[in-house]
């Protein structure tokens, strides 16, 4: 299974600006996961991400993998592909 790269910035934040290819559920709706894994969780800021994080790992879910801001996970995006 891939991993997905999952942005948890509100549904406003994300209109305005995501990281192309990246799934936007926000914050408070992160219960809907569950059969998602490996996930990549990211922000704008990286805050969300770590609370998202938290929240999951918490609840026991695996293939969880906090990839901060949005700077940091496209970095790593581009990393990957070439």
């Amino acid at each position: 299974m891939a991993t997905i790269i999952l942005d948890v910035s509100t549904k406003e934040k994300y209109r305005k600006s995501h990281i192309r290819g990246t799934i936007n559920i926000p914050y408070d709706e992160i219960e809907e996961i569950k059969n998602m894994q490996p996930v990549i969780i990211c922000c704008a800021t990286g805050e969300l991400s770590k609370y998202s994080y938290d929240l999951l790992k918490r609840k026991g879910l695996k293939e969880i993998y906090n990839g901060g801001n949005w700077d940091t996970v496209a970095f790593m995006i581009q990393k990957m592909t070439k």
